[in-house]
């Protein structure tokens, strides 16, 4: 009696306990989901051991926090001073609210009047001329915009670190309630929005994405109740991993919300070759106890082959330099392997109980694919194969590294719509602070003008679309107040008069821009975009106005994630070549053929080519995020690699390589197509995502799967039968 024959017996004869186990299982992970917290932080994409984090992070603590809430308020009101009145009334409770550090408003906290700077503590007839004539002469540094006849007010709030939830809460209410029509960013409120999105994708996507896979599996298996066992142990293995990461300490991200979806399209693999290959036993007339022994004798080691090969190729993953790939590595290759396990071990228990057994309807769809790939074998294949990689390469060297924090939202969704709509009326939305150090007082009339001759650079070079810093305020002042030159800063005794006044009547400002004793200030830029080649251009403007008297250093959380697209081609390098190691490593223990191993392995060069230049023709940046494809691809499209090699080695100890191939095209060919478009119609479901990026991610596995499919139904069975064609004849 055989291993397998074994195996089911003892399924048989501990059916009830099985089962029991089975169920408490699910209900322990069903308990689990309630349990799982959800991580909204930028930080996640952040790289470990970031320079640029760590000056960012030091930056703040100078000047207090650095994270701000952006809210842009639009009145359509055509009384102006009700319109000031209103903006100034939501002005002041945001200021009183507790946790706001400072706040900068479409009203100034005060106004020239002759030589003297005059609080505004309400709108009158008597002032509301004179606050909009000085708002007009403050140029970039203004937080009153009029478009035709509409006015917007923007307000830039920065909280206290310790109490900014309760403080970002109370002040959306506020605007909320004002009844007026509002945008808002800031990274408060994009991490918000993705703590929305992440639920929307968590409940929505994975049920899309199983409709979307049973639909193909009906296709392939025959009936429905076939179709719902194969892709059984998937669900089932997505609701292990969902409740194991509730009983844990791991938070689910942005990132491993995809874990779910990867569990259910990609473990759904085995499920769909287990069912087939029962059904063609049964349909033979086989008893149901033998048909599962005989189907795991022939395909259980392969299952438990591609299931390693689809961890390995996550596990890749550990070398990209980012906790939140370390986790989804971690939590996709659980639940592979869970989904792996049910298949094994649940799947025979529940099928061995099926009083009728499945068995495929006579009337089967329409399939014109297959005899397509069949006549491709032999040189068509290796003339395809070779036009794939040929006409794919060039691609590969305009792929771009340039995912950005715009680059995570589609263009219809909220959030992008407002990040545009306060970058249209106010210029900016995502900014940039540039820190400088001087060697002396940053008052200076010589350190004033370093800093606006960099403003005037910046701003010339098309590289950013607003300045603002504390000489701008003091700048406009002195034009104001002493009718100076238009730009001309104040002499040092005229400016230290601003500073104090300033220090008094609107502190924050002051604190937030100077620390005067250790000469140190920083001015906020708004880049023309997030995209690279910008920020490059910002540190470069930056480095050449520095030198021994002054000193420009960009921060912010768009430099640190520049930072992390510096470092992916090397960490992608590293991540492809340990998947392809690993996998060949399984693939040489299994099979037992170092030959037969390597030529196993020979469709992930072209599906790799095909799959980077896709990425580079379609303009996809290669990212945090979209490199995990790749890893995928390798650990996912070597499966069809691994069935096909499996099965042609069992057919090619009776007969010869010729006829070897052609029965392992027969028994592999249809669950191999099945799965390829299972996999990327299933990803499909990605597209009503609202992040981009998703999106990326469906386009190219469907790139990466019909290509390895094809090449593995094709160019493979090719190259095994003509490199052991030779051993033919001593077999003979």
């Amino acid at each position: 009696m055989t291993f397998h024959q074994k195996f089911i017996n003892v399924i048989k004869k501990y059916r009830k306990t099985f089962l029991i186990v089975f169920v408490g299982l699910n209900i322990v992970a069903f308990i689990g989901l309630f349990r799982i917290k959800i991580d909204t932080d930028f930080s996640i994409f952040m790289p470990s051991n970031s320079e640029a984090l760590e000056e960012y992070e030091e930056m703040s603590k100078k000047f207090g926090s650095s994270e701000q809430l952006i809210f842009l308020l639009k009145s359509d009101e055509t009384d102006v001073e009700k319109v000031l009145n209103d903006f100034f009334r939501i002005q002041k409770k945001i200021e009183e609210t507790e946790g706001v550090n400072f706040l900068n408003g479409p009203i100034p906290p005060a106004v020239p009047v002759g030589l003297t700077i005059s609080p505004v503590t309400e709108i009158t007839d008597d002032n509301y001329e004179k606050i909009l004539e000085y708002t007009g002469k403050m140029g970039s540094i203004k937080a009153l915009y009029k478009r035709e006849d509409t006015y917007y007010g923007l307000y830039t709030v920065m909280p206290d670190p310790e109490k900014i939830e309760e403080a970002s809460d109370e002040i959306l209410g506020i605007f909320e309630q004002s009844g007026l029509e509002f945008y808002k960013t800031g990274d408060t409120y994009l991490q918000t929005s993705i703590f929305d999105y992440i639920l929307k994708i968590i409940f929505f996507i994975p049920p899309i994405a199983l409709i979307l896979i049973l639909c193909v599996f009906r296709w392939q298996i025959g009936n429905f109740k076939g179709t719902f066992l194969s892709i059984f142990p998937a669900g089932i293995g997505a609701l292990w991993t969902m409740g194991l990461l509730g009983w844990t300490s791991l938070d689910l991200s942005i990132i491993t919300v995809l874990t779910p979806i990867f569990t259910i399209v990609m473990g759904s693999a085995d499920g769909l070759h287990f069912i087939s290959h029962i059904q063609d036993e049964v349909k033979k007339g086989t008893p149901v106890d033998v048909a599962l022994s005989r189907t795991l004798q022939k395909v259980g080691w392969p299952m438990i082959l591609t299931t390693l090969t689809t961890i390995a190729g996550f596990m890749s993953l550990l070398v990209i330099q980012s906790e939140p790939m370390r986790q989804l590595a971690f939590t996709a290759s659980v639940g592979i392997l869970l989904a792996g396990i049910v298949t094994w071990v649940f799947l025979p228990v529940i099928y061995i109980g099926i009083k009728k057994p499945v068995k495929e309807k006579k009337n089967k769809t329409f399939d014109p694919v297959t005899p397509l790939l069949h006549k491709s074998v032999g040189k068509p294949s290796m003339i395809i194969t070779l036009i794939i990689s040929l006409a794919f390469v060039p691609g590969i060297f305009l792929i771009k590294t340039d995912l950005n924090m715009l680059s995570f939202y589609k263009e219809k969704t909220e959030v992008r719509q407002s990040i545009d709509k306060i970058s249209e009326i106010t210029g900016g939305s995502i900014p940039l602070f540039i820190e400088f150090k001087s060697v002396e007082d940053p008052l200076s009339g010589e350190i004033a003008e370093r800093v606006s001759n960099l403003e005037k650079e910046l701003m010339n070079s098309g590289a950013v679309t607003k300045t603002v810093s504390i000489y701008d305020v003091f700048t406009t002042l002195n034009q104001i107040i002493f009718r100076a030159d238009e730009g001309e800063f104040p002499q040092t005794a005229r400016a230290n008069l601003m500073y104090n006044m300033f220090s008094s009547v609107q502190p924050g400002e002051v604190e937030n821009t100077l620390v005067r004793d250790e000469n140190l200030g920083r001015m906020i830029v708004f880049p023309a975009n997030l995209s690279n080649e910008i920020l490059k251009e910002i540190i470069r403007i930056s480095g050449e106005s520095s030198d021994e008297k002054i000193t420009f250093k960009p921060l912010g959380t768009p430099l640190v994630i520049k930072e992390m697209n510096d470092r992916i081609i090397p960490d992608q390098v590293g991540s492809i070549l340990l998947a392809i190691l690993m996998v060949f490593v399984l693939l040489w223990f299994t099979l037992k053929s170092f030959k037969m191993s390597l030529i196993a392995i020979i469709p992930l060069g072209s599906t790799l080519i095909a799959l980077f230049g896709f990425m580079g023709y379609a303009g996809i940046s290669l990212s945090i995020v979209t490199s995990t494809i790749a890893s995928i691809t390798i650990g996912v499209g070597i499966d069809y690699s691994v069935h096909f090699t499996s099965i042609f080695k069992t057919f090619y100890k009776e007969y010869d390589s010729k006829t070897a191939a052609e029965k392992a095209f027969e028994y592999v060919s249809k669950p191999v197509l099945a799965n390829a478009l299972g996999l990327s119609i299933g990803l499909t479901a990605l597209i009503f995502s609202p992040l981009k990026f998703h999106t990326y991610m469906s386009m190219l596995m469907w790139v990466s799967m019909l290509t390895s499919s094809f090449i593995s139904l094709t160019f493979l069975p090719t190259v095994l039968r003509k490199s052991f064609a030779k051993k033919d004849l001593k077999k003979k």
